[in-house]
């Protein structure tokens, strides 16, 4: 028998790839008419790769029939590649100058399930500050990178987020219902940023800013959170500017955006 061209080779996996690139584009659950059309797939074809995909876990069948979404698998490897050591020298140098402008801890993060993973950090100057290392998890009800995150996703999505773990109030200032992290989240839409009012740790405040993809979806969040006695939220909106400057470094360095 000969031996398959390369091409041949290739095929399967970048049909696997169109169709799985189509349901992570998507704002809601796809079926497989919507993806035979995207693609100029035949639908047999597609079938078996929407099986393949589900027994991998990078996809779920949705509660709709025959309609899917991304899986916790493809989850994991959204934030193991963008924590990726190999891209990190060019975030760490951009979170260091974020820290000479503000001289306060700046922060990377990004969804993980019903978390917030911090995937790059670098610590202010002052030795009062929230002792946290690259990896560790926080809420995201209740911190300026996950509000901000979760504000940006479709209504279904963030209904999930919020029914998979309970609310709980860090601290008197945590928004603890539904409704009011709705109206919280309404409201970072319209602003265009996150402002964590001692909603996780009594004391300490921080701001967040989107990094956005090439399509101006949200993918992450750039963020600097201080003592609330060092910095007030008046004082926090002062650095606005130069942080989404530094958030489209970092989209571009991430190449998610090249204009």
């Amino acid at each position: 028998m000969a031996a398959p061209t390369a091409g041949e080779r290739g095929s399967a996996l970048e049909k696997a790839l169109d169709v799985l690139d189509r349901i992570v584009r998507a704002e809601r659950a796809v079926g497989l008419a919507e993806l035979a059309e995207q693609t100029d797939l035949p639908r047999p074809t597609i079938h078996r790769v929407l099986q393949q995909l589900v027994e991998q876990g990078l996809i779920l069948r949705a509660t709709q029939k025959d309609r899917y979404v991304v899986g916790p698998a493809m989850q994991q490897l959204a934030v193991n590649a963008l924590a990726n050591k190999a891209v990190q020298t060019p975030l760490r140098s951009i979170l260091e100058e974020l820290v000479q402008e503000t001289q306060e801890t700046s922060n990377i993060g990004v969804m993980d399930q019903d978390k917030v993973v911090y995937i790059e950090r670098v610590e202010g100057i002052s030795p009062l500050r929230l002792q946290l290392q690259v990896g560790s998890k926080v809420p995201f009800h209740c911190t300026a990178i996950g509000k901000l995150i979760a504000a940006e996703q479709d209504k279904a999505f963030r209904m999930k987020l919020l029914k998979a773990a309970p609310i709980i109030k860090h601290t008197d200032r945590t928004i603890g219902t539904v409704d009011g992290l709705e109206t919280e989240f309404a409201r970072i839409r319209e602003q265009g940023y996150s402002f964590n009012n001692e909603e996780y740790v009594e004391g300490l405040t921080a701001v967040a800013v989107p990094i956005r993809d090439g399509d101006g979806r949200t993918v992450a969040a750039l963020s600097v959170h201080a003592l609330q006695i060092r910095m007030p939220k008046e004082k926090a909106l002062t650095y606005l500017d130069t942080m989404n400057a530094m958030a489209e470094r970092v989209a571009r360095a991430w190449s998610l955006r090249d204009d």
